[in-house]
Protein backbone atom coordinates (compact mmCIF):
# COMPACT_ATOMS: atom_id res chain seq x y z
CA UNK A 1 0.00 0.00 0.00
CA UNK A 2 2.65 2.52 1.20
CA UNK A 3 4.57 1.48 -2.42
CA UNK A 4 1.18 2.44 -4.43
CA UNK A 5 0.79 5.95 -2.88
CA UNK A 6 4.32 6.55 -4.00
CA UNK A 7 3.95 5.75 -7.25
CA UNK A 8 0.66 7.73 -7.39
CA UNK A 9 2.70 10.79 -5.83
CA UNK A 10 5.69 10.18 -8.50
CA UNK A 11 3.41 10.51 -10.72
CA UNK A 12 1.19 13.61 -9.70
CA UNK A 13 4.08 15.81 -8.94
CA UNK A 14 5.32 14.51 -12.72
CA UNK A 15 1.79 15.76 -14.30
CA UNK A 16 1.84 19.06 -12.50
CA UNK A 17 5.48 19.60 -13.45
CA UNK A 18 4.79 18.95 -16.79
CA UNK A 19 1.90 20.80 -16.98
CA UNK A 20 3.17 23.98 -15.40
CA UNK A 21 5.91 23.91 -17.70
CA UNK A 22 3.36 24.15 -20.66
CA UNK A 23 1.77 26.99 -19.17
CA UNK A 24 4.73 28.97 -19.25
CA UNK A 25 5.63 27.80 -22.48
CA UNK A 26 2.51 29.42 -23.69
CA UNK A 27 2.84 32.28 -21.35
CA UNK A 28 5.89 33.24 -22.74
CA UNK A 29 4.76 32.92 -25.80
CA UNK A 30 1.71 35.59 -26.01
CA UNK A 31 4.03 37.81 -24.75
CA UNK A 32 6.72 37.63 -27.37
CA UNK A 33 3.55 37.83 -29.83
CA UNK A 34 2.22 40.97 -28.14
CA UNK A 35 5.51 43.20 -29.16
CA UNK A 36 6.15 41.97 -32.31
CA UNK A 37 2.59 41.68 -32.98
CA UNK A 38 0.06 43.93 -31.51
CA UNK A 39 3.18 46.39 -31.19
CA UNK A 40 4.65 46.51 -34.48
CA UNK A 41 6.13 50.02 -33.84
CA UNK A 42 8.66 48.44 -31.62
CA UNK A 43 10.58 47.54 -34.77
CA UNK A 44 9.90 50.66 -36.17
CA UNK A 45 11.64 52.33 -33.12
CA UNK A 46 14.74 50.05 -33.38
CA UNK A 47 15.39 50.84 -36.89
CA UNK A 48 14.61 54.34 -37.28
CA UNK A 49 17.07 54.59 -34.26
CA UNK A 50 19.92 53.25 -35.30
CA UNK A 51 19.05 54.98 -39.01
CA UNK A 52 21.79 57.35 -40.11
CA UNK A 53 20.43 61.01 -39.51
CA UNK A 54 19.77 62.54 -43.13
CA UNK A 55 22.23 65.48 -44.14
CA UNK A 56 20.68 68.56 -45.20
CA UNK A 57 22.04 71.03 -47.78
CA UNK A 58 22.88 74.15 -46.36
CA UNK A 59 23.42 76.91 -49.05
CA UNK A 60 25.34 79.85 -46.78
CA UNK A 61 27.67 76.78 -44.95
CA UNK A 62 30.59 78.97 -46.19
CA UNK A 63 29.36 82.32 -44.75
CA UNK A 64 31.09 83.13 -41.71
CA UNK A 65 29.65 81.87 -38.28
CA UNK A 66 28.46 85.29 -36.79
CA UNK A 67 26.75 85.74 -40.40
CA UNK A 68 25.17 82.07 -40.37
CA UNK A 69 23.90 82.53 -37.08
CA UNK A 70 22.11 86.16 -37.77
CA UNK A 71 20.94 84.61 -41.11
CA UNK A 72 19.30 81.98 -39.78
CA UNK A 73 17.68 84.16 -36.86
CA UNK A 74 16.44 86.33 -39.44
CA UNK A 75 14.65 83.59 -41.46
CA UNK A 76 13.40 82.16 -38.37
CA UNK A 77 11.78 85.86 -37.60
CA UNK A 78 10.75 86.41 -40.88
CA UNK A 79 12.61 89.12 -41.78
CA UNK A 80 15.07 89.73 -43.91
CA UNK A 81 19.12 89.61 -44.15
CA UNK A 82 20.94 92.49 -45.74
CA UNK A 83 23.80 92.05 -47.86
CA UNK A 84 25.92 95.08 -49.17
CA UNK A 85 28.20 94.60 -52.23
CA UNK A 86 30.78 97.31 -52.41
CA UNK A 87 33.87 98.69 -54.17
CA UNK A 88 34.90 100.49 -57.39
CA UNK A 89 33.44 100.96 -61.34
CA UNK A 90 35.05 97.28 -61.36
CA UNK A 91 31.65 96.22 -59.89
CA UNK A 92 30.09 96.15 -63.12
CA UNK A 93 27.05 97.66 -61.94
CA UNK A 94 26.04 99.33 -64.97
CA UNK A 95 26.85 96.28 -67.38
CA UNK A 96 25.70 93.48 -66.15
CA UNK A 97 28.73 93.17 -64.01
CA UNK A 98 29.72 90.15 -61.42
CA UNK A 99 27.67 92.58 -58.58
CA UNK A 100 25.00 92.23 -60.70
CA UNK A 101 25.45 88.67 -61.34
CA UNK A 102 25.53 87.49 -58.25
CA UNK A 103 22.90 89.78 -56.53
CA UNK A 104 20.32 87.94 -58.92
CA UNK A 105 22.26 84.42 -58.03
CA UNK A 106 21.31 85.41 -54.64
CA UNK A 107 18.10 86.85 -54.53
CA UNK A 108 17.32 83.34 -56.70
CA UNK A 109 18.82 81.29 -53.76
CA UNK A 110 17.58 82.89 -51.14
CA UNK A 111 14.30 84.29 -51.91
CA UNK A 112 12.65 87.58 -49.98
CA UNK A 113 14.86 86.00 -46.77
CA UNK A 114 18.00 87.91 -48.41
CA UNK A 115 18.16 91.63 -49.64
CA UNK A 116 21.11 91.85 -51.83
CA UNK A 117 22.07 96.08 -52.83
CA UNK A 118 25.28 97.17 -54.73
CA UNK A 119 26.76 100.37 -53.66
CA UNK A 120 29.70 101.22 -56.54
CA UNK A 121 31.79 104.56 -56.07
CA UNK A 122 34.65 105.36 -58.43
CA UNK A 123 36.86 107.00 -55.98
CA UNK A 124 40.02 106.33 -53.68
CA UNK A 125 39.75 104.23 -50.15
CA UNK A 126 39.96 108.11 -48.31
CA UNK A 127 37.74 109.97 -50.39
CA UNK A 128 34.96 106.97 -49.65
CA UNK A 129 35.21 106.92 -45.95
CA UNK A 130 35.74 110.58 -45.17
CA UNK A 131 32.27 111.28 -47.42
CA UNK A 132 29.25 111.00 -48.47
CA UNK A 133 29.48 107.34 -50.00
CA UNK A 134 30.15 105.71 -47.00
CA UNK A 135 27.39 107.28 -44.95
CA UNK A 136 24.99 105.45 -47.70
CA UNK A 137 25.93 102.29 -46.83
CA UNK A 138 26.34 102.77 -43.63
CA UNK A 139 22.44 104.13 -43.66
CA UNK A 140 21.47 100.69 -45.45
CA UNK A 141 22.71 98.90 -42.53
CA UNK A 142 23.79 95.83 -43.90
CA UNK A 143 23.99 92.83 -41.72
CA UNK A 144 26.99 91.53 -43.98
CA UNK A 145 29.01 93.92 -46.45
CA UNK A 146 31.14 92.27 -49.31
CA UNK A 147 34.28 95.51 -49.56
CA UNK A 148 36.76 95.34 -52.78
CA UNK A 149 38.43 98.23 -50.91
CA UNK A 150 39.15 100.03 -54.00
CA UNK A 151 42.26 98.71 -54.06
CA UNK A 152 43.05 99.58 -58.02
CA UNK A 153 41.94 102.59 -57.53
CA UNK A 154 44.60 103.80 -54.47
CA UNK A 155 47.44 101.99 -56.51
CA UNK A 156 47.07 104.16 -59.74
CA UNK A 157 46.27 107.54 -57.77
CA UNK A 158 48.81 107.75 -55.03
CA UNK A 159 47.12 106.47 -52.10
CA UNK A 160 49.39 104.28 -49.93
CA UNK A 161 48.50 100.64 -49.42
CA UNK A 162 48.90 101.38 -45.35
CA UNK A 163 46.48 104.30 -45.83
CA UNK A 164 43.90 101.61 -47.87
CA UNK A 165 44.12 99.60 -44.53
CA UNK A 166 43.05 102.29 -41.95
CA UNK A 167 40.55 102.81 -44.30
CA UNK A 168 39.24 99.71 -44.25
CA UNK A 169 39.21 99.75 -40.20
CA UNK A 170 37.35 103.35 -40.03
CA UNK A 171 34.87 101.96 -42.42
CA UNK A 172 34.44 99.03 -40.24
CA UNK A 173 34.12 100.74 -37.14
CA UNK A 174 31.66 102.72 -38.14
CA UNK A 175 29.57 99.75 -40.05
CA UNK A 176 29.64 98.12 -36.14
CA UNK A 177 28.46 101.79 -34.94
CA UNK A 178 24.95 101.22 -36.81
CA UNK A 179 24.95 97.26 -36.45
CA UNK A 180 27.24 95.74 -34.13
CA UNK A 181 26.67 92.18 -35.17
CA UNK A 182 27.59 92.95 -38.97
CA UNK A 183 30.24 90.87 -41.09
CA UNK A 184 33.11 92.59 -43.34
CA UNK A 185 34.06 90.32 -45.89
CA UNK A 186 37.31 91.51 -48.05
CA UNK A 187 37.70 91.05 -51.70
CA UNK A 188 40.95 92.45 -53.66
CA UNK A 189 40.02 94.33 -57.00
CA UNK A 190 40.66 92.26 -60.64
CA UNK A 191 44.46 91.36 -61.34
CA UNK A 192 46.30 93.18 -64.21
CA UNK A 193 48.82 92.48 -66.78
CA UNK A 194 52.51 93.00 -66.18
CA UNK A 195 52.13 94.85 -62.72
CA UNK A 196 55.03 95.24 -60.05
CA UNK A 197 53.98 96.93 -56.99
CA UNK A 198 49.93 96.56 -56.86
CA UNK A 199 50.08 92.41 -56.53
CA UNK A 200 52.26 93.38 -53.36
CA UNK A 201 49.55 95.81 -52.22
CA UNK A 202 47.03 93.00 -52.63
CA UNK A 203 49.42 90.46 -50.53
CA UNK A 204 49.57 93.04 -47.84
CA UNK A 205 45.67 93.23 -47.73
CA UNK A 206 45.64 89.42 -47.80
CA UNK A 207 47.67 89.83 -44.89
CA UNK A 208 45.80 92.47 -43.24
CA UNK A 209 42.77 90.08 -43.30
CA UNK A 210 44.10 87.52 -42.16
CA UNK A 211 45.90 89.71 -38.89
CA UNK A 212 42.75 91.34 -38.12
CA UNK A 213 40.52 87.93 -38.09
CA UNK A 214 38.13 89.50 -41.29
CA UNK A 215 37.31 86.80 -44.23
CA UNK A 216 39.32 87.23 -47.04
CA UNK A 217 37.95 86.17 -50.72
CA UNK A 218 40.94 85.76 -52.92
CA UNK A 219 39.08 85.50 -56.38
CA UNK A 220 42.78 85.58 -57.69
CA UNK A 221 43.04 82.18 -57.34
CA UNK A 222 40.01 81.54 -59.87
CA UNK A 223 42.12 84.24 -63.04
CA UNK A 224 44.34 82.97 -65.03
CA UNK A 225 47.97 84.09 -65.53
CA UNK A 226 50.00 86.29 -68.21
CA UNK A 227 48.34 86.33 -71.58
CA UNK A 228 45.55 84.35 -70.97
CA UNK A 229 44.63 86.98 -67.90
CA UNK A 230 44.77 89.95 -70.48
CA UNK A 231 41.39 88.14 -72.45
CA UNK A 232 39.52 88.55 -69.37
CA UNK A 233 39.92 92.16 -69.07
CA UNK A 234 39.13 95.69 -70.61
CA UNK A 235 41.53 97.01 -72.62
CA UNK A 236 42.74 99.38 -70.50
CA UNK A 237 42.87 96.83 -67.84
CA UNK A 238 40.54 99.02 -65.37
CA UNK A 239 37.78 96.36 -65.11
CA UNK A 240 37.20 93.22 -66.39
CA UNK A 241 35.58 92.54 -69.87
CA UNK A 242 32.10 89.71 -70.19
CA UNK A 243 34.62 86.86 -69.88
CA UNK A 244 36.40 87.83 -66.71
CA UNK A 245 32.77 89.33 -65.34
CA UNK A 246 31.72 85.55 -65.57
CA UNK A 247 34.81 84.44 -64.29
CA UNK A 248 34.61 86.60 -60.89
CA UNK A 249 31.30 86.03 -60.47
CA UNK A 250 31.24 82.56 -60.33
CA UNK A 251 34.01 82.62 -57.92
CA UNK A 252 31.87 84.60 -55.35
CA UNK A 253 28.58 82.65 -56.34
CA UNK A 254 30.17 79.64 -55.31
CA UNK A 255 31.55 80.88 -52.39
CA UNK A 256 27.29 82.18 -51.34
CA UNK A 257 25.65 79.46 -52.67
CA UNK A 258 27.47 76.22 -51.49
CA UNK A 259 26.62 72.80 -52.19
CA UNK A 260 27.78 71.41 -48.71
CA UNK A 261 25.79 69.48 -46.22
CA UNK A 262 24.93 70.47 -43.40
CA UNK A 263 26.46 69.46 -39.50
CA UNK A 264 24.50 69.37 -36.22
CA UNK A 265 26.83 72.08 -34.95
CA UNK A 266 26.56 74.23 -38.20
CA UNK A 267 29.65 76.90 -38.53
Amino acid sequence: MKSFLLILLSLSCIAFLYLGNTYWQERTAVSSYNITSDNPSSEAVTSSSSAEPSEEIVPFANWPEQAQADYQAAVDNGETYKLALVGSPALGKDENGWSVQVKDALEEEYGESLEVSIFQYDTVSTDFIYGEDSDEVIDYAPDMVLFEPFSLNDNSRGVSADDNQYSIEFFLKELLGANEDVVMLLQPSHPIDGATYYPRDIEGLKEFAKEKDITYLDHWTAWPDSEELKSLLAEKQDGPNEDGHELWADYLTDYFISDAKGKEDSQ
